[in-house]
């Protein structure tokens, strides 16, 4: 008897919330570094925008890559960085840095290499 009425007790209640998940303890444990960096290139673009970035001329533009290109062809790609930096091209900035991530110094030609 006491079975049915604890029977009609239960049936009379609607079901139970599930409990909600437990939050990750892991969603803040990395970092995505090349979020970071496309934020911070467009926020460094923002503040040296205007009057703080010298127009160039297509010949200044060729001769800066060329300079910044053989920088980091001798593997010096913290350094081709920077000048790009310095200078204001930004798209040399992300093409300098796709390359280095790319191609590690071993895997340059023997002339490339630095000494």
């Amino acid at each position: 008897m006491h079975f049915l009425l604890l029977l009609a007790a239960s049936l009379g209640q609607p079901p139970a919330a599930p409990p909600s998940p437990e939050p990750s303890r892991f969603g803040t444990l990395f970092t995505d570094w090349q979020a970071a960096n496309q934020e911070a290139l467009e926020q460094e673009r923002d503040r040296n925008a205007g009057a703080n970035a010298p127009a160039r001329t297509v010949a200044q533009a060729e001769a800066l890559g060329d300079r910044v290109g053989r920088i980091v062809a001798e593997g010096a790609c913290e350094e081709g960085e920077r000048i790009a930096r310095e200078a204001g091209d930004f798209a040399l900035v992300r093409a300098v840095q796709e390359h280095c991530r790319r191609v590690s110094v071993s895997e340059l030609p023997a002339w490339a290499q630095p000494q």
